[in-house]
Formats: C-alpha cells, sequence, structure tokens
C-alpha cells in the first residue's frame, strides 16, 4: 500500500538544489523560489520553460501550486506590481491562485544533466564535455587531526560533500607531523595538561570542497574532531570545476559538410529556420550553448569547434566569425526547450523518493513568441 507522504517546496528545494546547486548560478542570476512559501505542502507541479499567464492557468486547471521553470519571471526588483506589465499582471495572477514559482536558470545550464548536455545529446554528439567550465568554485581544506581519529574525521568530511574529484569521491592527502601546543587558563585539551607544553602525533589531512558545501563539511569535521579548539585552514582554489559550467562540446559521429550538418540541426531540434555563417568547410567538432551564446565564441575556437550551434546571435557577430567558425543561431526557444523533459523526470524522482502522490506535468503550452514567416 502506498501512503500520500506531504512534501514541502522547502523540502523539494532543498533536494532539486543538490543538484543544481544554486552557488553556481551566474553573478545577478535570480534562481530559486521567486514567489511563494517554502512551507507550503506540494500538490502537483508544472514545468515550464518560461513563466506566461497560458502556462500559469494551465497549472491552475492541473491544481498544481508549484511552477517551475528555466527563465526567471523576476530579474530586477518591481518598483510596482499592477497589472500594467505582463509581469506584474502574472505575478497578482500567481499570488491569488496561491502559484508558487521556482526558476532553476544557469545554473541548470552548468550542470551535466542540464540545458547544454541535452542539446549536445539532442545533436547526437559523442565525447561531450564542459565547453567552459567554471571557475573559484572549489577549496582546499586542511585540519590537523590526532592519528587515531583521522578515519573518523575524514569519513565525516566526505559524507558531508568534501574529496570530491571528478570520476573520485573520498579523495584525500595525508601527511604525518607533530604538533605543539599548551592549554592557558580554563582550557581543557584532549590531550596533555593545562600549562604544560605538548606534543602529539598528527596528520595533515587535506580534501578538496566545492564552495556551496563548505560550511556543512565544517560543521561535519568540527563534530566528528576530538580536539577543543581545531585548527584547520581553508584555501581559494583557481582551478577549473570541471563538473559544472557553461555550454558543452562533441563530436559528431562522421565529418560532413556545413550544408548537411545544417540539415541536421534543422531536424533534430525540430526548428523552421536556421540563421547561419559558414565555417572552413566541414564539422566534425561541435560546441553547443542553449540560449545566448556568443561570448563563448572564442572559447569554442581554443577549444578546436567547427562550429557552434546557440542563439541570439548579432549581425556584427556573425560578421567577425565569417568562414573562422560555423555559427548556428538555431533560436533561444528551440535550444532550450528540449530540456524540460529532463528536468520533470528529475523532479519525479525526487517526489517519488519522497513517496508523494504530487503529480509532475510538462506544459502543453508553447511559450516562445518568436513567430516565422515563409
Amino acid at each position: 500500500m502506498f501512503f500520500d507522504t506531504p512534501v514541502t517546496i522547502k523540502e523539494f528545494q532543498k533536494s532539486f538544489e543538490l543538484l543544481t546547486p544554486p552557488a553556481i548560478a551566474w553573478k545577478g542570476d535570480n534562481v530559486g523560489l521567486l514567489i511563494g512559501r517554502e512551507n507550503d505542502v506540494i500538490r502537483n507541479i508544472v514545468v515550464a520553460l518560461d513563466a506566461t499567464m497560458e502556462v500559469a492557468v494551465e497549472a491552475v486547471k492541473k491544481k498544481a501550486n508549484l511552477l517551475v521553470t528555466h527563465h526567471p519571471l523576476i530579474f530586477q526588483p518591481l518598483r510596482r506590481i499592477t497589472p500594467t506589465s505582463r509581469t506584474g499582471e502574472l505575478v497578482l495572477f500567481l499570488t491569488e491562485h496561491k502559484l508558487n514559482l521556482y526558476a532553476a536558470h544557469t545554473n541548470l545550464d552548468s550542470v551535466k544533466w542540464g540545458v547544454n548536455y541535452v542539446l549536445a545529446k539532442t545533436l547526437g554528439l559523442k565525447n561531450i564535455s564542459i565547453l567552459s567550465p567554471i571557475k573559484e568554485s572549489l577549496t582546499k581544506i586542511t585540519v590537523f587531526v590526532p592519528h587515531t581519529h583521522v578515519e573518523n574525521v575524514a569519513e565525516a568530511m566526505h559524507n558531508a560533500g568534501a574529496g570530491m574529484f571528478t570520476k573520485y569521491d573520498k579523495c584525500s592527502f595525508r601527511g604525518e607531523g607533530i604538533g605543539t601546543f599548551r592549554g592557558m587558563n580554563d582550557a581543557n585539551p584532549f590531550l596533555g595538561e593545562v600549562g604544560k607544553l605538548e606534543t602529539a602525533k598528527e596528520t595533515r589531512l587535506e580534501m578538496l570542497c566545492e564552495t556551496w558545501k563548505l560550511a556543512g563539511v565544517i560543521s561535519a569535521m568540527l563534530k566528528a574532531h576530538p580536539y577543543e579548539e581545531v585548527a584547520y585552514d581553508v584555501y581559494p582554489l583557481l582551478n577549473e570545476n570541471t563538473e559544472y559550467g557553461i555550454g558543452a562540446i562533441g563530436d559528431v559521429e562522421s565529418s560532413m559538410s556545413e550544408q548537411k550538418f545544417l540539415r541536421h540541426v534543422k531536424k533534430k531540434l525540430k526548428t523552421p529556420t536556421i540563421r547561419y555563417t559558414p565555417g572552413k568547410g566541414s564539422v566534425r567538432r561541435v560546441a553547443v550553448v542553449g540560449g545566448s551564446g556568443s561570448e563563448l565564441i572564442e572559447e569554442a575556437l581554443r577549444k578546436g569547434a567547427d562550429a557552434l550551434v546557440t542563439a541570439d546571435l548579432k549581425y556584427h557577430t556573425f560578421q567577425d566569425y565569417n568562414k573562422k567558425i560555423m555559427l548556428v543561431d538555431a533560436g533561444h526557444y528551440e535550444t532550450e526547450h528540449i530540456v524540460l523533459p529532463t528536468i520533470a523526470e528529475k523532479i519525479k524522482s525526487i517526489v517519488t523518493a519522497k513517496k508523494s502522490t504530487a503529480k509532475v506535468f510538462i506544459t502543453q503550452q508553447t511559450t516562445n513568441s518568436i513567430l516565422y514567416y515563409s
């Protein structure tokens, strides 16, 4: 027998953000719960690329009280909320119908199951990797532990998320040495006596840790460590984090002409038209950036891409890169909406794991405001 377990917005958010950490979103992006109450119990969920009035009405009809979108409805602080603007009218509708709004934007772009990897797989690319890994998201945490407690402290840190390195987990460096200390005043040392200089055989334990996991790792470390005062260091790193980043790059099965590649893109993305500028004649290595990706053209060139599939390219951008790299503007909506089934599956897995009977729907509305005349 299956019993329905109430799941709150807060519980959903905690689970979903393990998959799409808000810390990897671009600076200034507006992700997370934008409208609503985190203690509301989820009834049903609708997933969409954009929050529009049509999508919101559909969500109400499906008895949903959570709308999950890729694009944030609110980017800048609103000076007024009235029906005189599209955003104001929609915010009023959402609040009046107690419809919570959650957005996962550039953090969804930056995970390996998100927009860009789905786009790369839709185009049939192989050997896929991140085009532009994020930087300044890693730290190294070093702590000094008596030999007798190294495994306990290390396990606590690993369980909190430290020591992950690409395809490996529970990674650490350990070096043995001698620590010295003297307890003063009202100290209660784990080893030795107050007022006496002590030496202890200690292990220098080092691990990589992503910035958004750091507080939890430190808390777990301190709880597991036997010392009254724990000596530890946190170093910010400039290393690239190859697990997260914008864009993807890979190879088509076999080299093809640019015209054949255009037909391939048009068919796979079901787009009625494509804007492009020619590259060097043939296509084998392909970079993709769902939505606006002109800022990554140079990175695509550095990574050896013959073509870049993206959207929102400007006239002069096409001119600047003519015959240097094939630029393919396949449309903002067309390069992103294909991620919706994957988002829905991730959400379904969260809901199912929590034993909730809430249903997850992909919107039936097309939120693309751009029409094509031919």
